[in-house]
């Protein structure tokens, strides 16, 4: 037991250091750009000692982990409840960070172990860098669901991919526990399963799917959509609302309107062509047209990709992702929504393994716009 202990922990021990070198560079970027500049570092002295990690969404979750839900909230609890756990041997900040550093490496260990899976292996550098360089990246080393919720959603596609059913749901069920879009795990697991159990002998895909009901996998999958129904539960016995994350999504973000997508793409072309920066503002405009606008045409693209390849599981992940995506307008924090779509950089390296060129100029873009958001979540900007 425990050399087979120590020998896994030789194989996970380079993610951890690759977590680890991520966490203290965002560090020591965020310090010094802070240092550096005399009216943030004013602003931060009026916060709280933390001000440079802790903020936002990340105030939100530590409350809920010392104090539990204490109105609608568009939180979900699987997060704030290890920090819980954790809690009982750390200070509740450390267990934050712990929690985010160790999901970070186990996420980018599942990665590797995907990528072998389906003989990608040998672009894992690419993708991780990919990964790590794209400007929401950020979020993985703070008290955020983003390194978690990365974690479970590759983890499920491994153990998909693998087709250990059982494994599968019961990540999915943690990860609709994490993030509301962790219920499109589900259609994901339905398709991934019809693709291994279709019969071309049953003679059309009604008979296929008769077929699919009668198996104990597809009941199996029901262990997802329960998280989902415990939360609303739990919601509906503390609030008197089954749906109170819905309507506290309502109260948080009183900035974003659900909308049919072309009136989404007209709002979001008026702002390209008719707003003038000066009154949209350079870094405003920045960000909702090249940042957020890019981030979704990413995915888009990265959609039509997994379709022409027939890599169902990816290309229904993405799709029901995009489709979300569509219906908000305006498009703020889709850049921090989509570092968690792992296939994006899996489709991003592949297409650019024979181009150097083209990686390199990726990998640059990247880089600058991560380089902003780190600057300006150190001066105390909101960043997604």
């Amino acid at each position: 037991m425990l050399k087979t202990f120590i020998n896994w922990f030789k194989k996970f021990s380079p993610f951890l250091g690759l977590s680890a070198l991520f966490f203290l560079l965002i560090l020591l970027t965020v310090f010094l750009f802070n240092y550096y500049n005399a009216n943030s570092l004013a602003w931060a002295q009026r916060v709280n000692p933390y001000y440079l990690l802790v903020r936002w969404d990340s105030v939100h979750y530590l409350e809920i982990a010392l104090n539990g839900f204490s109105g609608p909230s568009v939180l979900f609890p699987l997060y704030p409840f290890l920090i819980t756990l954790f809690s009982v041997f750390f200070p509740a900040i450390f267990s934050g960070f712990l929690i985010s550093f160790l999901s970070l490496a186990a996420a980018l260990y599942y990665l590797n172990l995907l990528l072998k899976e389906t003989g990608l292996e040998k672009i894992y550098d690419r993708t991780a860098i990919l990964l790590l360089s794209f400007p929401a990246a950020l979020f993985f080393s703070l008290i955020y669901t983003e390194s978690l919720f990365l974690l479970l959603v590759i983890a499920f596609f491994y153990y998909l991919q693998k087709r250990h059913w059982l494994t599968a749901v019961l990540i999915g069920f943690l990860a609709v526990l994490t993030r509301n879009i962790g219920i499109f795990l589900w259609p994901v697991y339905l398709v991934s399963l019809l693709t291994v159990s279709y019969d071309a002998n049953l003679r059309g895909i009604g008979k296929n799917l008769i077929a699919l009901i009668r198996k104990k996998e597809f009941w199996l999958s029901l262990i997802i959509p329960a998280g989902l129904f415990f939360y609303c539960l739990y919601c509906f016995l503390q609030f008197g609302d089954w749906f109170t994350f819905i309507r506290g999504q309502q109260g948080w973000a009183q900035w974003r309107t659900f909308m049919w997508p072309w009136k989404t793409f007209i709002n979001f072309f008026k702002v390209i062509f008719l707003d003038s920066i000066g009154e949209t503002g350079l870094y405003n405009f920045m960000r909702i047209v090249i940042i957020e606008g890019g981030a979704f045409l990413l995915l888009f693209a990265t959609t039509i990709y997994w379709l022409k390849k027939k890599h169902w599981p990816y290309a229904v992940f993405c799709l029901l992702n995009t489709l979300l995506f569509s219906f908000m307008y305006p498009m703020l924090s889709v850049n921090r929504y989509v570092v968690v779509i792992f296939p994006i950089f899996i489709f991003l390296a592949s297409a650019t393994k024979k181009y150097n060129w083209l990686f390199y100029s990726t990998l640059f873009i990247f880089t600058i716009f991560f380089i902003l958001n780190v600057y300006q979540f150190s001066i105390g900007s909101w960043v997604g």
